[in-house]
């Protein structure tokens, strides 16, 4: 009963559907389990699991896939821990010693990593992944500082032995597995939307990285010996400069947990004689994966960098459209592809009515500013496949392939009337700006200049006819 006498009407169990937070956690939670079962069942009796992906596998998608952090995840963890232990033969209290010292990590790591930039936890910086294996080293030596109790209480071994173990343990199976969820490219998403990731084709050029990490380790099989760990390490680094940072931490991953099985079940003889060799060749393991992700880091902070020096030489700073330059490299390209296919083809010129008189009334600024939002007018009037620039002051010009003259006129008149019912109040000053366009339709074998020549001409048609309007001119025979 509420305040009002009305009896309060509660939905029964069929109609509530639980919030998405408690799905994913449960969804969380299971990986966790089904990670943990296979950790323990690749153990040896008495020793830490080789492979221990549940905990790098939670950090990891808790900082990539920030809505998976809610209050609970860490409870749905915990019961995945506990319920994989408790399956496989533990006690209450290995298992709860043993679920601490995993949440201890994963909880600092999860800390320091959510504070880093965006791109510093995408490792798109040079100095990404170092700064990702210090924060891996401290959440490795948070497990190690519970693993040295747990070594005593649960092994009867000494502490430091313990912390070291754990240390080493923990922080290769970070720098395995965490890399390959933080470098997951944007287009994936966890549910409810479509894969954008786009898949190169394969050509024998690119696979040949790929091949010779297969041959690389086929070869330390064969070859055995300690130095078998580096046979792969020259296919890694081709790997690395070939296939971008998510493919290399793919690859880094399948080296790990490669490596890692294979010494464990003796197909790698390498020969660890003790603990000590042992921890040896499982950081050699760490080095030997963390080479090649530095280098994929740099080389895509380098394609980064390239990639704005080419958008900033090929487009108008002030619009972000085309420069004249980049304009009309694309048209004639487009140009000549029509021309091949026989499409109908129209150049528009597009010419702000009155600017000069803005400028000299208002100022340069104030003119400038409205520029701006012309270039947005045509970005939401032309199609995706049309190309547009400046290519002068307050000149613009567009390419509109398979498009005919009717097409055309309705597509300037929706430009001229979205443009003119804009409103520009400019600090103290409120201006209603137009335009005037001409346009031309492609006749077969004619150059861009000539197509140019003849919209431009239409432009004057549409100038000396009042402004604000959209005119059309026939080609002449040039």
């Amino acid at each position: 009963m509420n305040s009002s006498g009305v009896a309060d009407v509660k939905p029964t169990a069929i109609e509530e559907k639980p919030p998405r937070a408690i799905l994913d956690a449960v969804l969380l939670g299971l990986s966790i389990f089904l990670w943990a079962l296979f950790g323990i069942y690749t153990r040896e009796a008495g020793t830490l699991a080789s492979l221990w992906p549940a905990n790098a596998f939670l950090l990891a998608m808790l900082v990539r896939f920030p809505s998976l952090a809610t209050r609970y995840a860490f409870p749905a963890a915990l019961l995945g821990y506990f319920a994989a232990d408790l399956l496989t033969g533990g006690t209450l209290l290995s298992t709860t010693i043993l679920t601490l010292a995993n949440l201890a990590g994963v909880a600092l790591g999860y800390f320091l990593l959510s504070r880093m930039q965006e791109d510093d936890r995408h490792l798109r910086r040079p100095q990404s992944v170092l700064l990702l294996m210090l924060i891996l080293a401290a959440s490795s030596a948070a497990a190690g500082c519970v693993g040295a109790f747990a070594n005593k209480i649960l092994f009867e071994r000494g502490m430091i032995g313990g912390f070291f173990w754990w240390f080493v343990t923990e922080f290769v199976n970070y720098v395995a597995i965490v890399p390959v969820i933080l470098t997951i490219p944007h287009g994936f998403r966890l549910r409810g939307e479509r894969r954008r990731l786009r898949i190169p084709s394969p050509s024998l050029t690119r696979l040949a990285p790929f091949l010779a990490f297969l041959l690389s380790a086929a070869a330390s099989v064969a070859v055995g010996g300690p130095g078998a760990l580096a046979f792969p390490v020259p296919a890694l680094l081709w790997c690395a400069v070939t296939y971008g940072l998510f493919g290399t931490s793919v690859l880094t991953f399948l080296f790990s947990v490669w490596t890692l099985l294979g010494i464990a079940n003796g197909v790698l003889h390498v020969a660890p004689d003790a603990d000590r060799d042992t921890i040896s060749l499982r950081l050699a393991v760490m080095l030997v994966a963390l080479a090649p992700l530095m280098v994929a880091s740099i080389f895509e902070a380098r394609n980064r960098l390239i990639e704005q020096l080419r958008y900033r030489a090929a487009h108008d700073d002030m619009t972000g459209v085309l420069n004249r330059v980049a304009f009309f490299e694309q048209a004639r390209q487009m140009l000549a592809s029509a021309n091949r296919e026989a499409q109908p083809f129209v150049v528009l010129m597009l010419d702000l009515d009155r600017f000069k008189s803005i400028n000299d009334t208002h100022g340069h600024e104030i003119g400038d500013r409205i520029l701006t939002p012309f270039a947005d007018c045509l970005r939401s009037c032309l199609r995706k496949k049309d190309i547009y620039g400046r290519i002068g002051g307050e000149e613009f010009a567009a390419l509109l392939p398979d498009c005919g003259r009717a097409e055309a006129e309705l597509v300037a008149g929706r430009i001229i009337d979205t443009f003119s019912r804009a409103q520009f109040d400019l600090e103290t000053v409120s201006i209603n700006a137009t335009v005037s366009i001409g346009f031309a339709v492609r006749d077969a074998g004619q150059t861009l200049e000539a197509l140019l020549s003849t919209a431009d001409r239409a432009l004057y048609l549409a100038k000396n006819a009042g402004r604000n309007r959209a005119e059309y001119a026939e080609n002449r025979l040039q």
